[in-house]
C-alpha cells in the first residue's frame, strides 16, 4: 500500500486486499480462521458501539410512548444476538457494511434534519416569531413532549 511513495490505496489493491481476507472453501477446525473471526467480531463491536452512541441522538417518543433511543438499543441488541453464530464469512461481511451503510444514512438524515429545524428557527427568531420546535411532528414524536407543553413553557405569568 506505501510502494512507490504514494500514501493510500487504489481501488485494485483495496479489492485484492478485501478479497484476501475472505476466507472460502471448508471450515478448518485448526484456528487458522481465528484472525478473521476476531477482526470481524471486532467490527461487528464497534458497530454496536457507534449504534449504541448514535441513539442517544433520538430522545423523542414513537406511537407507543417509548424512547426511541430505547428502541434502537433494543433492535440493535436483537440483531447482533441474531447474528452472533453465523459461520459465513461473505454473510457476515456483508452484514457489517449493510449495518454500518444504514448507521452512516440514519445520522445523515438526522443531521439533516436538525439543520432544517436549527435554520427554520433562526428564520423565526429573525422574522420576530416564535420558533415552532419540531411542531411538525418530525422530531417531537406523535405526542409531542413528553413533558406536556415543552417543560412547562407558558404556565403563567413570567415573575422578573
Amino acid at each position: 500500500m506505501f510502494s512507490d511513495g504514494k500514501i493510500g490505496a487504489d481501488d485494485g489493491e483495496v479489492a485484492d486486499l478485501i478479497e484476501s481476507t475472505i476466507v472460502r472453501g471448508p471450515k478448518k477446525r485448526d484456528g487458522s480462521q481465528r484472525p478473521l473471526l476476531l477482526t470481524t467480531r471486532r467490527e461487528a463491536l464497534a458497530l454496536y458501539r457507534d449504534v449504541l452512541r448514535y441513539s442517544n441522538l433520538f430522545v423523542w417518543r414513537d406511537q407507543h410512548g417509548r424512547v426511541w433511543r430505547d428502541v434502537i438499543r433494543s433492535s440493535a441488541r436483537q440483531e447482533l444476538e441474531a447474528a452472533r453464530r453465523e459461520d459465513d464469512p461473505e454473510l457476515v461481511s456483508k452484514m457489517l457494511v449493510t449495518g454500518r451503510d444504514a448507521v452512516q444514512k440514519t445520522v445523515e438524515q438526522f443531521m439533516k434534519r436538525r439543520q432544517q429545524i436549527i435554520e427554520e428557527e433562526a428564520a423565526a427568531r429573525d422574522a420576530g416569531g416564535t420558533p415552532s420546535f419540531g411542531g411538525s411532528g418530525d422530531f417531537a414524536g406523535s405526542g409531542g413532549s413528553s413533558r406536556g407543553n415543552a417543560g412547562g413553557l407558558g404556565k403563567g405569568p413570567v415573575h422578573g
